[in-house]
């Protein structure tokens, strides 16, 4: 815990810098997944936790049938050991990040769990949903009486990204039933991206970074103040938990990279949803979120197109959805679908940065 180290002895009083624990965090957490990923994708054959494969789906992914799942948990245990040696753990946003990371993991853990012990179906879709809601109750009570500065009418209110002055106070109740809409649409966007080797760790990657990025601007008073950010004691702390994020990501993806070795499941795939929508919520760039997640939202946009497609009309609008499948059906090779979409996940993550600076105008 090198922040308490840096509070016991001045001679260590450096390590309470964010900067210096954001490199830390970013290679402890890379280190440790890729040290970890083999031993515990062995152990997950011995198991035989693989992937069942959708007949329906695309011919070659009848290959990846028994590939380990529930690759999350190595995902959760390297974020939450990464952050109680490198984050401030008298930080309530650290704090709050760390129990919102154990709850949706414990959502889909039960629901891949459940996949290989009771049906293939997992979790229902309402349970799924009640425990997310369950979450953005939490998160309610954080931002309306736990946060270092709770009660700040920003807190229940919309805020445009670019004109921070023009905003839509929506109430305590609004608020909620608005957070409960991010972080099931976000973890649940996420989710759906998961279906191509490397498909969603990246452009998760790409977001907590921007995140990151976003957060340190935030929590420094005069950078926020330049950039019209709103400026939240101690929420710069967020920065280091992202970068544990970022470096799990990429050492994830060391493994998870056509052809993967291993597969995050629902345990890792909501995990790192719900943490973007909570991050934007705290951050207050809620109305970011779908241009920094711009995969995600596409990915989902799919999902709900297609369906209310062929509700409506009994007829599709893809060859198959999530798009990334429509996309492989009409003959493009995984790998070139799944760099094609890292770009965009890039274009708009900097898209984002540069509304960022537009506030500052």
């Amino acid at each position: 815990m090198l922040y308490f180290i840096s509070k016991l002895w001045d001679r260590f009083n450096f390590l309470s810098s964010i900067y210096l624990r954001v490199f830390i965090a970013f290679i402890i957490a890379f280190s440790m997944i890729i040290i970890l990923g083999k031993p515990f994708i062995s152990y997950l054959k011995r198991k035989k936790y693989g992937e069942s494969i959708r007949t329906e789906g695309p011919e070659s992914h009848f290959s990846k049938k028994g590939t380990p799942t529930m690759g999350g948990v190595l995902i959760v245990f390297t974020i939450i050991m990464t952050n109680l040696i490198t984050g401030n753990l008298e930080n309530r946003y650290t704090l709050l990040l760390m129990l919102i990371t154990l709850l949706f993991s414990a959502i889909g853990f039960l629901d891949d769990y459940k996949k290989f012990t009771v049906n293939k179906k997992g979790l229902s879709g309402k349970k799924k949903l009640l425990g997310q809601c369950f979450i953005a109750l939490i998160l309610w009570i954080f931002i309306l009486y736990f946060k270092p500065d709770a009660g700040n009418i920003l807190d229940l209110s919309i805020i445009n990204p670019v004109y921070p002055s023009n905003y839509i106070n929506i109430g305590s109740f609004g608020m909620l039933i608005f957070i409960a809409i991010i972080l099931m649409g976000s973890s649940n966007a996420v989710n759906l991206t998961d279906g191509l080797d490397g498909l969603a760790i990246m452009p998760v990657v790409i977001a907590s970074l921007i995140f990151s990025i976003i957060a340190y601007f935030t929590g420094h008073i005069i950078f926020s103040e330049h950039l019209n950010l709103n400026y939240g004691i101690g929420i710069g702390e967020i920065t280091v938990f992202m970068a544990s994020i970022c470096g799990t990501g990429l050492g994830f993806l060391w493994y998870n990279f056509y052809p993967a070795q291993i597969f995050m499941g629902d345990t890792g795939s909501l995990t790192l949803g719900g943490i973007l929508g909570t991050v934007a919520i705290l951050l207050k760039q809620e109305l970011l979120l779908p241009i920094i997640g711009a995969v995600f939202v596409m990915e989902a946009m799919s999902v709900i197109i297609q369906v209310g497609s062929f509700k409506m009309r009994g007829k599709r609008v893809f060859k198959m959805a999530p798009i990334h499948h429509h996309f492989e059906l009409r003959g493009q090779p995984e790998t070139k679908v799944t760099m094609r979409f890292w770009i965009i996940a890039i274009i708009f993550g900097i898209i984002a940065l540069g509304l960022i600076r537009l506030r500052g105008i």
